[in-house]
């Protein structure tokens, strides 16, 4: 089974409702969540086109969240939680694999005040395992 990555997810979460910037994404993501949970609003979306590497959907989030509206944008610096995930399905082919992202981006993904974060997920959750 080959090592792959999977979808790059953006979270958020802040003590204020945080739909208009939902809604300001628009078609652009798919929505896995958008609500309270107790105290906090939560976001998690996805990219709603199929990306195909980890930098392409970390500078297509960058791309969107750079041209928020002013109000959204000050909504958005209020988050207490702002996270890139990217996720991969691990496996025993190749030996290793490694992803960059370039500089340029990493610099973008903080400027936005996010962090990143990876997630593993264990061979066959994504993918048949049966196939090499």
């Amino acid at each position: 089974m080959k090592i792959s990555y999977v979808a790059t997810d953006l979270e958020f979460d802040s003590t204020n409702d945080l739909s208009h910037i939902v809604e300001e994404l628009g078609d652009n993501v798919s929505v896995h969540f958008n609500e309270w949970v107790g105290d906090v609003y939560r976001v998690a979306l996805g990219v709603g086109h199929c990306d195909t590497r980890a930098d392409e959907a970390v500078a297509f989030y960058c791309s969107l969240l750079e041209r928020l509206s002013d109000s959204a944008k000050i909504s958005w610096n209020r988050c207490t939680r702002r996270v890139l995930d990217i996720a991969f399905e691990s496996g025993t082919a190749p030996k290793s694999a490694t992803y960059e992202l370039p500089e340029e981006l990493v610099r973008r993904v903080s400027d936005l005040g996010m962090s990143l974060a990876v997630t593993i997920y264990p061979a066959g959750s994504y993918s048949d395992t049966g196939k090499e």
